[in-house]
């Protein structure tokens, strides 16, 4: 670990000029480098390779800038401590410690997300955590999809604010939103669909959407809170959904849609979309 780790930063130092012997203390070397390891991990993974696009020094200087250090003088530092091998480990000991304490801290704020799922009493029919960060939480369901069992006949509320900002590289973003069942066709019976696109302007937008539903033929309520255009996955997401509900409320129907007369197979010119999880 600590060999592979020391090999990272030789190419960062060949990049770096060294105009001033200034030794960094260990303390601050350890902030640092714990830092430089963070902006590593986000910058070399795409999308965000193409995102920073820029030369290495284009995002290390302003790390050692906000601790009040030069390049020059982390060069020098760098060098130091590489020649001071048992220093070295230290530091680097330190630093996976820091990154650990990090990832646990993180791991535990995720885990209480997924604890609101069910912490709801007011009978949230919602499957997923109320709460999802795009950005992060992408990988875990792309397009925020749902898959909902239908109770029983009678009116379905769906309701959640949504937040884009403007470098959200989704490409015609939208929820949409539908009662389902499976006909046995590749995409099923979509019924009462409710679809519209997001304004990308940083503000926080809420919805509500109401189904009712007559057609003893449903199964499920069903869709993409981040449905999109894009050809594949490797894109910059920047939304924020929270306060996500859904809630049913048993109606009487004089007339049910037995035959699901207003079956809606597919709409017209359909966007291309990231295959939900």
């Amino acid at each position: 670990m600590k060999k592979t780790t020391f090999l990272i930063f030789v190419p960062v130092t060949a990049l770096l000029s060294c105009t001033k012997n200034y030794i960094i203390p260990e303390r601050d070397m350890v902030k640092i480098l714990t830092k430089i390891f963070i902006t590593d991990g986000v910058t070399s993974t795409p999308p965000h390779n193409i995102l920073y696009g820029h030369d290495t020094i284009d995002y290390y200087e302003p790390i050692l800038k906000s601790y009040g250090y030069t390049t020059a003088q982390f060069d020098s530092s760098v060098k130091y401590y590489s020649r001071n091998t048992e220093k070295f480990d230290i530091i680097f000991d330190k630093v996976v410690m820091e990154l650990t304490r990090m990832k646990d801290k993180l791991e535990e704020a995720s885990k209480n997300d997924t604890l609101d799922i069910n912490s709801d009493s007011s009978g949230n029919l919602w499957p997923h955590k109320t709460r999802w960060n795009m950005a992060i939480d992408y990988s875990i369901n792309p397009s925020l999809g749902f898959d909902i069992p239908v109770v029983e006949f009678g009116d379905y509320t769906i309701s959640f604010d949504a937040q884009f900002f403007p470098d959200d590289e989704g490409v015609n973003v939208r929820h949409y939103i539908f009662f389902y069942f499976d006909d046995g066709t590749p995409i099923g019976v979509r019924e009462n669909p409710i679809f519209a696109t997001y304004p990308k302007d940083g503000n926080v937008h809420s919805y509500s959407y109401k189904l009712t539903l007559t057609n003893n033929q449903i199964t499920h309520l069903k869709g993409w809170l981040y449905d999109c255009g894009n050809s594949n996955s490797t894109f910059k997401r920047n939304a924020i959904f929270n306060n996500i509900k859904v809630t049913y409320s048993p109606k009487k129907i004089d007339h049910l849609d037995t035959l699901g007369t207003r079956n809606i197979r597919e709409l017209k010119k359909p966007l291309k979309r990231v295959k939900p999880v």
